[in-house]
């Protein structure tokens, strides 16, 4: 017989029990701000516990040649434990105007843990400020926003103005930064330092350090590296930092044994599958959405970045965009003829691999193809600003093509050496859950948990 002392024990036990599960469910998750979340993860990485962590280098030609693979493999040695991958997408000579086109194709696809960006321009038009906004309301990641360095021009009168409008711009930035919760790196500031307790001149790491130059030596580059580098310290994580506690982030568990699941998920813009996948061997994934195939999404679908103009290294048009007809895997081609120097005309003609011709247009006019698969605005070809930069004419049917891709498959193959898998993105949140059904139809596979991730402003 159970004594009344012990009934009321066990009485007190399973309230505190209850007191304490429903002060969990209200302590609120952690909404982190500039880099902290990636910053935790790195240092939070252990032999045992590995944590991936994605970087994405974006911007113009300071960030296109700074290195960046040098100074990710800084970060490899300085964090061990932590598996980083890197994509490296900056545009040379792009500023944020021209960016603020070409992010469509580079950048909100993709679903980096971190964004590194520096470019010049878009401060005074409020580009900038709505180029950060964009990428705030539509990605989760951390974003870490350059300044600028101090660059070296002649006559003195011309480089005091540079540097005028530069004091003005990075200060910009930094409210920017601080507008959007983003991390920040005073490069121009720690950049004059250096100068100073060196005692030398701007020049001495630009360029050649005889012609006046805005782009940083190898040298420069180093110190441009160092610079970044100090904002990524190894340091003891809090024991009370865990993925699960980040507010931009649903993570949902897995049972690793099973090969077929079904879960809802809660509202967001990107789903990753995550798995512990040790064998040797593929397998083989099916991936149903509300009882869909990822295919029946318009959102699984994305143009990628079109090709370089004629001996040059910028896109020969900025962007391109879908129409209102549903868009299937293809390879497009633009071909440009009747090309009018004197009056900076052309026109083109627009062909599908599939689709086959799908109208012609000119560099003047809005352009919706014949089968209302494709836009493009006249305004975003880049032909006659490279013809000048490379003092090359572009011949007469001259090709750019660009391709879209399915993202987000309705297949998936599961590789040993890979853990993160697409599922489901969309470019606006999601304003409700989604009943998600995974079933193996090849191999082994062991399930860890899901992540739908959320734009860190709501649209």
């Amino acid at each position: 017989m159970v004594t009344r002392e012990l009934t009321c024990f066990f009485t007190a036990i399973f309230a505190f029990v209850l007191l304490l599960c429903s002060t969990t469910e209200q302590i609120p998750k952690k909404r982190y701000k500039g880099i902290d979340r990636t910053l935790n993860l790195l240092n939070s990485s252990s032999e045992e516990h590995p944590n991936s962590i994605e970087i994405l280098f974006y911007g113009q030609s300071i960030i296109g040649g700074m290195k960046t693979n040098i100074l990710v493999d800084s970060l490899k040695q300085r964090f061990p434990f932590a598996n980083i991958s890197f994509k490296h997408k900056p545009i040379g000579g792009f500023t944020v105007p021209d960016l603020s086109r070409t992010i469509a194709h580079d950048v909100y696809q993709e679903n980096p843990d971190l964004i590194i960006f520096h470019a010049y321009g878009g401060i005074k038009d409020g580009l900038y400020d709505l180029l950060v906004k964009n990428i705030r309301e539509r990605m989760s990641s951390d974003i870490l926003l350059l300044d600028h360095h101090c660059v070296w021009n002649t006559p003195a009168s011309k480089l005091e103005s540079i540097n005028k409008s530069h004091d003005f711009d990075s200060k910009a930035i930094e409210v920017i930064a601080k507008k959007y919760d983003c991390g920040f790196v005073n490069v121009r500031e720690q950049w004059k330092t250096y100068l100073e307790i060196n005692q030398i001149g701007p020049n001495e790491l630009m360029g050649n350090s005889i012609d006046p130059n805005v782009h940083p030596n190898d040298k420069g580059n180093e110190l441009l590296r160092n610079i970044v580098l100090s904002k990524f310290p190894k340091s003891k994580v809090p024991s009370t930092f865990n993925v699960y506690a980040d507010s931009l982030r649903k993570i949902t568990p897995l049972k690793k044994e099973n090969a077929h699941f079904k879960t809802k998920q809660h509202p967001g813009t990107v789903l990753e599958l995550f798995v512990d996948n040790k064998n040797t061997n593929k397998a083989v994934i099916e991936v149903l959405i509300d009882a869909r195939k990822p295919s029946e999404f318009k959102s699984s679908y994305h143009i990628e970045r079109p090709s370089k103009g004629y001996k040059n290294w910028m896109p020969g048009i900025s962007r391109v965009s879908f129409g209102k007809t549903f868009p299937r895997e293809e390879d497009w081609t633009i071909s440009l003829f009747d090309i009018d120097r004197e009056n900076k005309k052309f026109k083109f003609k627009l062909e599908g691999s599939l689709t086959g011709f799908d109208g012609q247009g000119n560099n003047e006019d809005l352009f919706i193809s014949d089968s209302n698969r494709i836009s493009l605005d006249g305004n975003d070809f880049n032909v006659f600003r490279i013809e000048t930069i490379s003092k090359s004419q572009t011949p007469e049917n001259f090709q750019i093509n660009f391709r879209i891709n399915q993202i987000a498959r309705d297949t998936l193959t599961v590789y040993p050496e890979k853990n993160k898998y697409l599922i489901f993105r969309t470019q606006d949140s999601l304003q409700k859950p989604i009943q998600l059904e995974v079933k193996l139809i090849k191999g082994e596979v062991s399930y860890k948990h899901l992540v739908m991730s959320r734009p860190y402003l709501k649209n």
